[in-house]
């Protein structure tokens, strides 16, 4: 189950607004799902895990990764 958006769609055109932007509803509907996954993405990078939770971004001196 996908958590509740964080940013109501009235919040969403106040940004739209701000940012000068103009588009058509369709657009503006796009864009606000678009923004949705961004947001769900964006509190996944919050979590603070320890660095080991990224094997990818270890690096070990005299060690050869192949």
């Amino acid at each position: 189950m996908a958590a509740p958006p964080k940013t109501s769609p009235a919040e969403f055109d106040f940004l739209v607004r701000r940012a000068g932007l103009t588009m058509s509803e369709h657009q503006r509907a796009d864009l606000y799902g678009a923004y949705l996954t961004l947001e769900t993405l964006l509190e996944r990078l919050r979590i603070n895990l320890p660095r080991e939770a990224e094997p990818a971004t270890i690096y070990v001196v005299g060690k050869a990764v192949i």
